[in-house]
């Protein structure tokens, strides 16, 4: 029996392994290690954890070098296969865990308790795993039992995360022996056992450092728990279970979003995420409901996913450019396309991803043009008017080392803006320019630059050996805005030789426009119209708008034209007809017919 004083330092002790205050644990255990005295082996491998975790925690190592590529999914014959990265490699410094060895030997040659016996062989474990020499580690866990021991004198609440490290060890080195089932279950088996012994409301993660009294120092190599839950599901989908592993990483994210610090294990939490949002990608597919049911899911976690990247990263330095931001810009526009969330409030939401990119990237050409892209569609055409300047600025100094590499035969950067994406934003911004903003003169500016981009490119790689052709469709876009431009500035020419010239102009590129791509909505649409309003060539408009309301039956503009065309006919009946058909067609029709009395509605 311990004297009472004895089962306050043990108390003390538990407390200080709990939280990782290993400098008072070693303190307290130096006063049951005297020989001899009641609890001096117990003292004695305390002592040796402590000095274990105390040389842990000077070791310097980079969590964003050492998970840098952790959970990147790869497919293969075999499946999906996703990196894991194991702990950090710490052998080249073993002297001191040698020597740590040879004293758990010496101790293991005491008679101890049952408890004592288990505390031993989990510490001497950790030893041999921090050394790499996992056979030896396997060996010291394998005989203990899968099941949590009882709550003994010694170790009341710390005997938890010795169970805990107990078993992750035991997964570990199933993995490396490709045992990924048996690993699995060492995970699952751990977090259900330590859940059940834990309140609802007790945190399951908990890093070292973060409880009042523990030492402050950089991150820790392996917390057991932590280690548990992320191994899980990277063994449930090392085994193709995908769903299962799905499931498991949501439930890691989940968890680590509640950790405190909140930067704790921020660098691997972006690595999950990032698949977390692949894996679900991957499962909607082109299933409409499963986008639909994803879509608050989806927003939340790249909600999360900026979060996480604020946590990681700050204002860039010269040359720098947050690859990892970059990336999480072009996944969230392309998920929102993806699950279709177009709304205002849904746009808003990306926007708010896209302005903290901004500030993570410094002005990056990538962010704008999804910003560009989204004001657009959110309707904010003055805030998307700054960010397409700002975007053409940028990428006119970049298309001058695009023509550095093209002279000298040389590859184009990687970073550097596609000339397709440039094309593909400029046309966006002639549109915003013509349409939203009612200056053709600008637009017509933007169609020159993309016109003298074109000419440049074919000019110096005109076998495309560098860079791609450009697409049809983007040509025809370009001859499209450009014509329409030229349209809108012969409606309003007082000068005649003027408004003449910029007719033929816009009839010519608005028929180029049409041939390149016959399914161009615009090209027919803006084509009837420049027919309609230039020659009175009623006629032939009418066949342009009929092209254009066969192409997109719910846009209006072209049913319009076609009413108005038919009054000019003075054919009011087929006027009033166009109007119902057009009507019926419309995205508003079942809202408006719901709105009538039922004596009106239509069969």
């Amino acid at each position: 029996m311990l004297s009472s004083r004895h089962q306050s330092v043990l108390k003390e002790i538990d407390a200080a392994r709990c939280v990782g205050s290993w400098s008072t644990a070693s303190a307290l255990a130096a006063k049951l290690a005297k020989h001899g005295s009641p609890g001096h082996v117990f003292g004695s491998i305390v002592s040796s954890e402590a000095e274990l975790e105390e040389y842990l925690a000077k070791v310097e190592w980079s969590p964003q070098e050492h998970w840098s590529d952790d959970g990147i999914m790869q497919r293969s014959s075999n499946g999906v296969r996703v990196t894991a990265r194991y702990p950090m490699n710490i052998s080249s410094s073993p002297k001191q865990l040698e020597a740590l060895e040879k004293r758990l030997q010496k101790i293991g040659k005491h008679t101890l308790s049952d408890e004592e016996a288990y505390q031993l062989s989990v510490v001497t474990a950790k030893v041999y795993f921090y050394g790499s020499k996992f056979e030896q580690c396997q060996a010291a866990v394998d005989s203990l039992a899968t099941t949590i021991p009882d709550e003994g004198a010694m170790s009341p609440v710390y005997v938890r995360q010795l169970y805990m490290a107990q078993m992750v060890m035991r997964g570990i080195t199933a993995e490396m022996h490709g045992d990924m089932d048996t690993a699995h279950s060492m995970y699952d088996t751990a977090l259900v056992t330590l859940k059940e012994r834990l309140s609802s409301q007790a945190a399951l993660v908990v890093p070292r450092g973060s409880a009042a009294g523990a030492e402050k120092s950089h991150e820790e190599l392996v917390n057991w728990a932590e280690e548990a839950l992320y191994r899980r599901a990277m063994a449930s989908l090392a085994q193709d279970n995908i769903d299962r592993g799905a499931d498991e990483l949501a439930v890691y994210i989940r968890v680590m979003d509640n950790v405190t610090p909140a930067t704790f294990r921020v660098f691997r939490r972006l690595r999950a995420n990032r698949l977390h949002m692949q894996l679900e990608r991957q499962s909607i597919g082109t299933d409409s409901s499963a986008a639909a049911q994803a879509k608050e899911r989806v927003m939340a976690s790249h909600r999360r996913q900026m979060a996480l990247l604020k946590a990681t990263y700050a204002f860039p330095r010269a040359n720098e450019a947050h690859a990892e931001v970059l990336a999480e810009v072009d996944g969230a526009a392309r998920d929102w396309e993806l699950v279709r969330a177009f709304s205002r409030v849904e746009s808003l939401r990306l926007l708010e991803v896209l302005y903290e990119a901004v500030f993570l990237t410094f002005n990056s050409p990538q962010v704008l043009r999804h910003l560009v892209h989204v004001l657009v569609r959110f309707g904010d055409y003055h805030e998307a008017r700054l960010a397409f300047v700002t975007y053409r600025e940028l990428v006119e100094r970049q298309l001058e080392r695009v023509k550095k590499a093209l002279g000298s035969g040389s590859k184009i950067d990687s970073g550097l803006e596609s000339v397709n994406n440039i094309l593909r934003t400029v046309v966006v911004g002639a549109r915003l320019f013509l349409v939203h903003l009612d200056s053709a003169h600008d637009c017509l500016s933007v169609v020159h630059f993309a016109n003298d981009l074109i000419d440049d490119v074919e000019a110096r790689d005109p076998d495309h050996q560098i860079i791609p052709p450009v697409p049809e469709t983007i040509r025809a876009q370009v001859a499209l805005w450009k014509g329409a431009a030229h349209g809108r500035l012969a409606q309003r020419s007082r000068e005649p030789s003027n408004r003449a010239d910029h007719h033929c102009a816009a009839l010519q590129l608005l028929r180029q426009a049409a041939e390149l791509n016959p399914q161009l909505y615009e090209a027919h649409y803006f084509l009837a119209l420049e027919l309609a309003l230039g020659t009175r060539d009623i006629a032939a408009a009418t066949a342009a708008a009929k092209k254009a309301a066969a192409l997109d039956a719910t846009r209006l503009d072209a049913w319009h034209l076609l009413v108005l065309l038919s009054t000019a006919r003075k054919d009011y009946a087929k006027a009033l007809q166009i109007c119902e058909v057009a009507m019926r067609q419309s995205v508003w029709w079942p809202a408006y017919n719901e709105s009538q009395p039922d004596a009106n509605k239509s069969e």
